[in-house]
């Protein structure tokens, strides 16, 4: 029997992943970290709530026991310094650790543990071999036309988040009319979207673009849009959303395109 280590974070992914894993009957240990929500479809038995800097000593143990893949899935809170508690076997990695956290970007830190769980004999599983249904291909998804000026701003909008991404800054962005409205910083994708309506931008053909960064480690940071997401751009006046095809995972993705279609938004993937 397959046994798979769950790094787990906050959101309804976990979950998906979690019974994913039941009903194929792999064995699994879940592994959640401080200040970071639990798993509701979780075995408790095979669960451990621990410490960012205690994460390499629990592997080891795991290791021993068979446990060779991991999955990394879910939103993780991102601990301040002060608040890693490395023990012995985690205290070597604690000057690389600190200056990758103080480069910034989400692609330096999650490549430097990628290396390191490699290096310490770990398999990385893809979540697009996990969970294939979650992800929607090329074109519109949905029953809503997409408008001239729509493509066009898709077409402006890759533009620029694929001359920024060079700067691991952000992966969406809000445009109307060819008028950048706003671009994705550190406080994510639902921010950007109520701060955009704040503007009062005049506009009724705003749109939200989301895609792969350059180099963007797709094993474990894939876009994701979730149906809060969708919720928000409904409420703040956001007709459609474009997206990375094949390569952006969709929390509930029937649930999603029902929502679209009956709110008249779009999903575009290119």
């Amino acid at each position: 029997m397959k046994k798979i280590i769950i790094l787990a974070g906050g959101g309804d992914l976990p979950n998906q992943v979690i019974e994913s894993f039941k009903n194929k009957k792999i064995s699994t240990f879940c592994i959640t970290f401080e200040k970071n929500p639990i798993p509701k479809n979780i075995n408790r038995k095979n669960h451990k709530v621990i410490n960012f800097g205690e994460v390499i000593t629990e592997l080891k143990k795991l290791q021993k026991n068979g446990f060779k893949k991991i999955i990394m899935i879910g939103n993780l809170y991102r601990p301040k310094i002060y608040e890693i508690k490395p023990d012995l076997n985690s205290i070597k990695l604690i000057p690389e650790f600190t200056k990758t956290l103080l480069n910034g970007g989400d692609n330096y830190l999650l490549n430097f543990v990628i290396n390191k769980l490699q290096k310490m004999g770990f398999v990385i599983l893809d979540m697009r071999d996990i969970l294939p249904n979650n992800f929607l291909g090329k074109g519109n998804q949905t029953i809503t036309n997409l408008s001239k000026t729509n493509k066009q701003d898709i077409k402006k909008g890759k533009l620029i988040l694929d001359t920024i991404s060079k700067f691991d800054i952000g992966q969406s962005l809000v445009i109307g009319n060819g008028n950048v409205i706003g671009i994705e910083t550190i406080h994510g994708t639902d921010y950007l979207i109520k701060s955009c309506s704040l503007l009062k931008n005049n506009s009724k053909d705003n749109i939200l673009i989301k895609l792969v960064k350059k180099k963007q480690n797709l094993k474990v940071d894939l876009p994701t849009i979730g149906l809060k997401t969708l919720k928000n751009c409904k409420a703040n006046s956001i007709e459609g959303i474009a997206y990375t095809a094949n390569k952006t995972l969709f929390v509930d993705k029937n649930e999603i395109i029902d929502f679209c279609n009956l709110n008249k938004i779009f999903l575009y993937g290119i």
